[in-house]
């Protein structure tokens, strides 16, 4: 039975029709058989009684014509190839002495020894005049009574009815029956080609309309299975069928539901983008809240240093100033005497006029923060150009090139030219540094919407990951060896934020650094 269940529709219909066309055939066959032998039982009959009647009438006739039977005619019609055996049943005659001689009366009772009925069926037929058939295997048996007529009582004392003899005749069915079943044997070689013929012709209409329809059905449950809502289930119309059977009632259903399915996943996909999307506003907007929180860290930071240091450098302004006038006061009066005294002296003025010009620094950081800039429209490009010409002597001498990438449209910045000179003199130094070997640098401006990007790249040694979020710090530098007090990239940050712009690093160990400003472009209306 599991075996069945994994078979095909056809399969299974085929299991079911076979079987019953066979249980058709073998009833037929029956069917045929019984009415074949009820039908030879009767032409058996009406056999019987046409013999039955040819004889009597033969035998009436020779009795009143001779008043005797020619022993002859019943010989030949012993002979007759329609029966086996012919047996003649004479009953009590009762002749009319006044019409049959004597001597014929004697003949007759002679004859009438011989004609006794041999078992109780004819002996019943004598005395019933009533006929009687049975049938045993192949053979036929009917016992026809004779019984008197009114032409009967010229030559007999007896009543119409009185059965006078009878005919017991035996016949076979041998030949009949072969010739039926040959007849029959044809008949089931045709019944079983039209059959096989029906079968075939229904098999082919099968699978054109039933299996085909149902095979593309399963393709498409198939495909629809791995995700191919693109694969239509509707089916063709077929010869022989029409659109509102069952098979294309249930493909339109499947066609509506593949259609249904595939506009609520592409409603479901639309969801997904638009929550993807809002998903990366949202990161987005965490990012700038960051880069907000850490950009309003670094202000506090950078507010609280700078005031810090500006008292710092206020208190200790004083005493360095008195301490630069003495050492300047003694070295003019040891001139040209006490060398070694002079040098020392020189030494400490330098390191005084060092402190006085870092907490000079630190003043103008701290002051610039607590004033308004001057701002007016500047020319990037031609400021970068500027810049790079005036440094390109000094940063040649160090085998450095300096080089601008500048797009070919005026861009326009809101901003203080000496300001914008010193954030990007901090920058092209601080790359300096980092580019004992030489290399390039390169100054490069591009516009991003409303925004513009200012990048100062270089090819030095780069900050390692550690050291990135500290880089603007006040007072920080990675410099192997003393260069300054670590204020140069505190002040380029300083004088951004003043401008409302950002700036951000980006660097690789080995390969350099990029420094990128990001400010907003100003258009007149020249430019829009």
């Amino acid at each position: 039975m599991k075996t069945i269940k994994r078979f095909s529709l056809s399969r299974k219909i085929a299991i079911g029709i076979i079987p019953l066309f066979l249980l058709f055939v073998s009833v037929s066959v029956i069917l045929q058989n019984h009415f074949q032998e009820e039908e030879m039982v009767r032409q058996a009959q009406v056999t019987a009684y046409i013999y039955a009647d040819i004889i009597k009438e033969a035998m009436v006739s020779m009795m009143v014509n001779n008043l005797d039977v020619d022993e002859s005619f019943l010989e030949q019609v012993n002979k007759l190839d329609q029966f086996d055996t012919l047996h003649i049943l004479v009953n009590a005659l009762k002749l009319r002495p006044d019409v049959v001689p004597p001597e014929k009366m004697k003949r007759v009772a002679t004859a009438h020894k011989t004609l006794v009925p041999h078992d109780d069926v004819e002996r019943k037929a004598l005395e019933t005049g009533t006929p009687f058939f049975s049938t045993q295997g192949e053979r036929f048996r009917g016992v026809i009574p004779f019984n008197a007529t009114k032409k009967c009582q010229e030559c007999h004392a007896v009543p119409v009815g009185y059965t006078l003899g009878a005919a017991d005749l035996h016949i076979s069915f041998s030949q009949v029956a072969a010739a039926a079943e040959g007849n029959w044997r044809r008949s089931l070689f045709i019944f079983l080609i039209f059959a096989v013929l029906a079968m075939i012709v229904a098999t082919i209409g099968f699978r054109r309309i039933i299996s085909r329809p149902t095979g593309k059905l399963i393709d498409a449950a198939n495909q629809i299975q791995q995700g191919n809502l693109d694969y239509s289930v509707a089916l063709d119309p077929v010869k022989g069928s029409t659109a509102d059977d069952e098979l294309h009632y249930l493909a339109d259903r499947f066609e509506d539901m593949r259609l249904s399915l595939k506009e609520k996943i592409e409603q479901l996909d639309e969801l997904n983008r638009s929550l993807s999307q809002r998903n990366n506003e949202l990161e987005n907007a965490l990012a700038q809240l960051q880069r907000a929180q850490d950009d309003l860290i670094k202000m506090e930071r950078l507010a609280v240093t700078g005031k810090m240091t500006a008292q710092l450098s206020h208190e200790i302004n004083n005493p360095v100033h008195n301490i630069q006038s003495l050492l300047q006061t003694s070295l003019r009066k040891l001139a040209g005497g006490q060398p070694k005294v002079q040098e020392l002296l020189s030494v400490a003025l330098e390191e005084i006029e060092r402190m006085a010009k870092l907490t000079r620094q630190m003043l103008d950081v701290y002051r610039g923060s607590m004033t308004e800039i001057q701002r007016e429209p500047q020319d990037i490009r031609e400021l970068l150009t500027e810049i790079a010409e005036l440094n390109a002597q000094m940063l040649q001498e160090s085998g450095i090139k300096i080089q601008c990438d500048l797009p070919e449209k005026n861009i326009t910045l809101l901003c203080s030219r000496d300001k914008m000179r010193q954030i990007f003199l901090n920058l092209i130094l601080n790359a300096k540094d980092a580019m004992p070997a030489g290399g390039t640098i390169t100054l490069r401006a591009r516009e991003e919407g409303t925004k513009v990007l200012i990048e100062v790249i270089d090819e030095g040694r780069g900050i390692p990951g550690e050291h990135l979020d500290k880089i603007f710090d006040a007072f920080y530098s990675t410099k192997d060896e003393l260069r300054g007090a670590g204020l140069g990239l505190f002040v380029t940050y300083a004088l951004v934020q003043q401008h409302g712009g950002t700036i951000n690093v980006r660097s690789e160990v080995g390969r350099g650094s990029v420094f990128t400003i990001t400010m907003e472009a100003v258009y007149d209306a020249a430019q829009s």
